[in-house]
């Protein structure tokens, strides 16, 4: 060690050299037994301050007496500037070479690695400068300080008893409230739900399961205007509103879309398993239920959808109602929505349209109008109603697609089989709606005066039936239960949902 004593001091460099000696012993063993006493070890953190001891000797042996010190703080052994302002401790009594102060340079100055602290001595009112003693002594943690105002430089392991409730916690079941914003990467083995709110999702990196239950599927749709229009002569047809109606049936593309998105499971059975073997079917599925999985058959993708019966589609119409989410069938994807189906409910069969239904199957005013409608100062018939729904006084004819302006598919020039949707591109209603007067029957909404409401209307001719069957006048009753192989839906919604009216006159 080495000394630098001012010439006005009145210790010789042995004194202060001693002195020196004794502070670095001194510190440590004291410091120790400070930083231990009982209130430390309360719940409370540790204040800033700390009570440091020192033997002080002069030449003649350990001094008695009073003397002004000053404590410099450091973060360096050798050279610098203090890293805050300096204490002084004036008049500061030794009693046979043992003195001690209490120190505090505040926390933002002890928050670092390393700290040495400067001591400078002078008697007490001395006018003299003070002697700076050297080197200056380290100041390290005592070993036994549980607690700290901060923790910058904590080490060890902290209990989980200390933490804020609130805190997020790597092994606890986290919820988190407002926005939660990650910079960098995410990584997680499982995400729960079921993504509805997720945007600006990269395709590729979906998994090809993923995509076919996250796979929204267009309908085409026509608008039928005209609102308030007169029933024809059977008192069929008036609807005092606009509406949206498909331009032809469901295909099959379409229900395997909805099939893939909430019938993993498939509790309320949604798929006909007679669709593997029937030629008309035009679905697969493969799996165990809760992995149920749904593949359109080759060449089948755009043939209508058959051995539907009533129910199903009335949960295929609430699925758009929600917006073809994907996830079980509950209240938020198939039970609920434009229907509400429960056990009651379905047992009463007195399920009608709830208001403010998106989407629908169309009542059998609505489906009449979309085939039969044309107001006579536009250039339809008398009455405002064509017999047929190709806008013809004539009997459709029979034969294979695209045809003409008064064809349709009915038995039995198409070999007795369905034909892909809208393949008769020009034999289209007055509203641009394809395929009611042929290819399958369909299921409509409801029929008021007829009861029990377990017997529900099927309008429109089929590849079953001859072209008689796609008049106005003709239509079936089947119970809702009832699925059949010649017969599908098309489906309904409100007006508005797709823009301007949107209307197919000689165009395809």
């Amino acid at each position: 060690m080495h000394s630098r004593p001012n010439r006005h001091s009145p210790f010789g460099p042995t004194a202060t050299r001693r002195q020196s000696e004794r502070v670095v012993v001194l510190v440590f063993a004291l410091g120790m037994m400070l930083y231990t006493r009982p209130e430390m070890l309360s719940a409370a953190p540790a204040a800033s301050a700390f009570t440091y001891q020192g033997h002080l000797s002069v030449a003649s042996g350990p001094a008695t007496g009073v003397f002004d010190l000053t404590f410099a703080l450091h973060h360096q052994a050798d050279g610098g500037v203090a890293a805050a302002p300096v204490v002084a401790r004036p008049a500061t009594g030794v009693s046979n070479g043992v003195f001690t102060v209490a120190l505090d340079f505040g926390l933002d100055a002890l928050d670092a690695a390393s700290v040495w602290l400067e001591i400078a001595v002078r008697p007490a009112g001395a006018a003299g400068d003070f002697t700076t003693l050297a080197p200056r002594q380290p100041l390290r943690p005592a070993p036994y300080a549980l607690f700290t105002l901060k923790a910058a430089t904590l080490s060890g392991p902290l209990a989980p008893a200390l933490l804020p409730p609130d805190i997020a916690r790597l092994d606890g079941t986290q919820a988190f409230r407002g926005d939660v914003n990650i910079e960098g990467e995410l990584r997680a083995a499982r995400l729960n739900g079921d993504g509805r709110s997720l945007s600006n999702v990269t395709a590729a990196t979906l998994s090809a399961r993923q995509m076919v239950r996250l796979w929204r599927v267009p309908i085409p749709f026509v608008t039928v205007t005209n609102a308030g229009n007169l029933p024809d002569s059977n008192g069929k047809g008036a609807v005092h509103y606009d509406f949206c109606i498909g331009r032809h049936e469901i295909n099959n593309h379409q229900y395997a879309a909805f099939l893939n998105s909430v019938a993993v499971e498939d509790r309320f059975s949604l798929y006909n398993t007679n669709s593997a073997t029937d030629p008309q079917a035009g679905i697969f599925r493969t799996g165990m239920a809760g992995d149920h999985r749904y593949e359109v058959k080759p060449g089948f993708g755009h043939r209508p959808v058959v051995l539907v019966d009533f129910y199903d589609v009335l949960r295929f119409c609430n699925w758009l109602h929600h917006g073809q989410p994907a996830g079980p069938q509950d209240a938020t994807t198939t039970e609920d929505g434009a229907y509400t189906l429960t056990p009651a409910t379905l047992a009463a069969e007195n399920i009608l349209r709830n208001p403010g239904a998106n989407f629908w199957l169309p009542s059998d005013d609505e489906w009449y109008k979309a085939a039969y409608h044309q107001p006579l100062e536009t250039g339809g018939e008398f009455g405002d109603y064509w017999p047929f729904p190709t806008r013809s006084l004539d009997v459709p004819i029979s034969e294979p697609p695209p045809g003409g302006a008064n064809s349709i598919n009915a038995c039995c020039e198409t070999g007795r089989s369905a034909t892909d949707v809208g393949s008769y591109l020009v034999a289209h209603s007055y509203y641009g709606t394809l395929d009611q007067g042929g290819n399958v029957q369909e299921w409509t909404e409801y029929t008021p005066e007829f009861t029990p409401l377990r017997n529900r209307r099927i309008r429109g001719g089929s590849w079953n039936y001859n072209e008689y069957y796609s008049g106005k006048d003709d239509f079936e009753f089947d119970t809702t239960d009832y699925d059949s192989d010649s017969i599908g839906f098309r489906v309904a919604g409100r007006a508005g949902l797709f823009g301007p009216v949107v209307r197919y006159m000689d165009a395809p």
